[in-house]
Formats: structure tokens, C-alpha cells, sequence
């Protein structure tokens, strides 16, 4: 993603490494923030067509999260059966843990589907923002 809000739009339907996505992000993060404090202070034109911009990659970082995190679960899981997991600890705590963070995984993934929803809607709002 650009400083603009533009997202990358390569490999759109692959899963992210989960680094790059968390990097997009907080980019996508900052340059809402810096579109909000410029509109604030000096409005201009090119502020609604740059908010459509940073609301399409917030967009398609939601999804690419939605669909992500049920990979993420998956792996943990794998990880306990594999006995890659806590040493130390007793088989039964490990496994409690391990569905706990499962279900948050699985929890997480459907408000990042509705986040990414929420922010269709308010993408294609944003449009008639440019138009006027």
C-alpha cells in the first residue's frame, strides 16, 4: 500500500503473510489519520477521491484478514497434534488453550468479515463524495 491508501492489488485472492498484511494496515491506519487531520484543516477536492482510495484498501485488508485467520487457526491446531507446542506444559492445558485461541481465531474472523462488509458499504457511499 502506498502512502495514497492504495492497496496492492497483486495476488488479491492469495493469503498474505501475516506480517505484510499487519504492515498494510497500520499504513492504511496512518494515512487515514493524515487524510482526516488535512480535511480538517485545508479541505480540497482530491480529499474524498484519496478517503474512497484508503477505504478500498482498509476493505481488502479486512478480507484478506477474514480469510487468513481460519488458516491461522488451522496451523495452531496442527502445531498441538504435532506436539510442536509448550513443552512444558500438561497435554490437557495445552489443548484447552490451544481451542480457546481457535475460537477467538474463529470469532476474530467474522467481525474482520463484517468489518470488511461495513467498509464495502461505506466505500461505495464515498464515490457520490467524489462525484459532487
Amino acid at each position: 500500500m502506498t502512502a495514497s491508501g492504495n492497496a496492492d492489488q497483486t495476488n488479491v485472492g492469495a493469503t498474505a503473510d501475516p506480517g505484510v498484511l499487519a504492515a498494510r494496515a497500520e499504513d492504511a491506519t496512518r494515512t487515514l489519520q493524515q487524510w482526516a487531520a488535512r480535511r480538517g484543516s485545508h479541505p480540497r477536492a482530491d480529499h474524498e477521491a484519496e478517503l474512497h482510495e484508503v477505504l478500498g484498501s482498509l476493505r481488502q485488508l479486512a478480507e484478506n484478514l477474514a480469510r487468513f485467520l481460519p488458516e491461522a487457526g488451522t496451523w495452531l491446531e496442527q502445531q498441538l497434534w504435532s506436539g510442536n507446542v509448550g513443552e512444558d506444559a500438561a497435554y490437557g492445558e495445552l489443548a484447552q488453550s490451544t481451542f480457546e485461541a481457535a475460537a477467538a481465531l474463529a470469532r476474530a474472523q467474522r467481525m474482520a468479515a463484517q468489518l470488511g462488509r461495513e467498509l464495502h458499504t461505506a466505500e461505495l457511499a464515498s464515490r457520490s463524495l467524489i462525484t459532487q
